[in-house]
């Protein structure tokens, strides 16, 4: 719990800086990219304490034509009532004009702490991975993640928002911030349809991206 409030505590600090310094940058012109993100993702658990996540993903340019087709899996551990540990693999393609297609994989690493209250929940997720979501490089980063859903009292509706920092490793750089606010609702038993909007927000580039996202999950 204490752990989990001075995360919190410090990505506010890191926000308050960040929206300091976005003063600054009013006369610049800023570069807007726009995308768009279908996603699926299938959970189920073979074992006791054990899930296992595979989510194949298309995502889309600003006209709408396919940019990258990829596919992840990942295993998670719940160590705690509290935490969960996680180990993830992607694979992915990079569709390219004139050249041929460029695959790329990604890892990895993850600890999540989770808090009720109420009916709020809040989420903490340390991530270590060489996967910035949007660029492909060889850059490793520390990404770090808070979020809160609320579960509405007789309602299929579940919003939420959340931030998440990218820091580049070793030179403790960082890279950019992601803001992202959406709501999952549920279908049916297990199976829920999922719409979020994310901005990132790049710490050295006049550049942000605005990406919509649509998800289907399915639980067995």
């Amino acid at each position: 719990m204490k752990i989990l409030m001075s995360l919190s505590r410090n990505l506010g600090i890191l926000l308050i800086l960040i929206l300091m310094q976005q003063t600054t940058l009013c006369a610049q012109d800023i570069e807007n990219n726009y995308q768009t993100r279908t996603l699926a993702e299938v959970s189920f658990e073979p074992l006791k304490n054990f899930k296992i996540n595979l989510l194949p993903e298309l995502r889309f340019e600003e006209d709408f034509t396919l940019d990258k087709y990829l596919i992840e899996g990942e295993v998670v551990y719940k160590a705690k009532k509290f935490l969960s540990l996680g180990a993830s693999y992607r694979f992915g393609g990079n569709l390219r004009e004139d050249k041929d297609t460029e695959y790329f994989n990604r890892f990895g690493l993850s600890a999540t702490v989770k808090k009720d209250f109420n009916r709020f929940e809040a989420a903490f997720r340390l991530r270590y991975t060489n996967d910035s979501d949007d660029d492909i490089s060889n850059q490793v980063y520390m990404r770090y993640k808070a979020s809160v859903e609320y579960d509405i009292q007789n309602c299929k509706l579940t919003p939420f928002v959340g931030i998440e920092a990218f820091q580049e490793v070793p030179d403790a750089g960082l890279y950019k911030v992601r803001y992202l606010a959406g709501m999952d609702y549920k279908l049916f038993k297990n199976n829920y349809l999922g719409l979020n909007y994310k901005l990132d927000y790049f710490h050295n580039e006049y550049k942000n991206n605005h990406i919509v996202s649509a998800r289907y999950k399915i639980k067995f």
